[in-house]
């Protein structure tokens, strides 16, 4: 079968393949806003890389080479699939050919100690009861924020004192040790249903961002991951624990946290 354009590839993509995948909101976002571009709609013979290669340099005066390299391989992925998998005519050399620039991974971002309390101050009077509770068990175990949501309180053992990580990034399940911190934070929440925290990602996204802009401040939700990683490494926990704890694969990765340290 030979698709007339890269929008109907796209579209099916979306409809058959998105939906398994755990990352499917944000795909799914970066996927129609990548469709609106008029040239997606163009048959594919009359492509070439050229309309690639227009679209990367217009598209980085937007966005950071790491968002656009994001997006990139989310649409290579779905040529591939189209190619390999439906048995598609699918002209894959369209994105294959087309250079992104280097970029460097940042130096992790602390959060500053002011901002963090001014959060913590709001959050705690905020209408939703589990925004404050979420925040401070993001900060006590490093899930993300994904891991947080899908958290049910099946997968929390008192008794063992460990809580079992099954939708993760990566897709390696892991345990975290139940802290005194975080047995306190669980034995104030309210239940609800099956859920620690029965939120949608979509409702902790905008009750979040809207409480930071309200207040002026700059923190990214998985900024509290990169803190709480952070901290691990200032209260002397080993490499292999840390690991354990936040699901890192490889030290490089983890490393990155290693060398901002500061007193508490």
């Amino acid at each position: 079968y030979q698709p007339k354009t890269p929008s109907e590839i796209l579209d099916r993509y979306k409809e058959v393949v998105i939906p398994l995948k755990k990352s499917a909101t944000n795909e799914r976002i970066i996927l129609n806003a990548f469709m609106r571009s008029k040239w997606v709609a163009k048959p594919l013979k009359l492509l070439n890389p050229s309309y690639v290669a227009d679209y990367r340099d217009q598209r980085l005066l937007k966005v950071k080479p790491s968002t656009l390299a994001r997006e990139f391989c989310i649409i290579r992925h779905a040529l591939n699939v189209a190619k390999l998998e439906w048995g598609w005519e699918v002209p894959v050399e369209l994105f294959q050919n087309v250079k992104l620039p280097k970029f460097q991974s940042k130096a992790v971002r602390r959060i500053p100690d002011d901002d963090l309390q001014l959060l913590m101050q709001a959050a705690t009077n905020h209408n939703n009861i589990y925004l404050k509770p979420i925040i401070q068990f993001a900060l006590e175990t490093g899930m993300r924020r994904g891991e947080l949501l899908s958290l049910q309180w099946k997968d929390i053992d008192h008794d063992r004192k460990l809580i079992t990580v099954d939708q993760t990034k990566n897709g390696y399940p892991r345990f975290i040790e139940i802290t005194k911190p975080m047995n306190k934070i669980l034995k104030n929440l309210v239940i609800k249903n099956e859920y620690v925290f029965p939120l949608s990602m979509n409702s902790l996204r905008l009750t979040y961002q809207r409480l930071c802009n309200k207040l002026g401040v700059k923190i990214r939700f998985h900024d509290f991951r990169h803190e709480a990683i952070s901290r691990f490494f200032e209260k002397g926990y080993s490499i292999p624990h840390i690991a354990s704890i936040s699901g890192h694969r490889t030290l490089s990765q983890l490393f990155r946290y290693a060398h901002y340290k500061r007193s508490f």
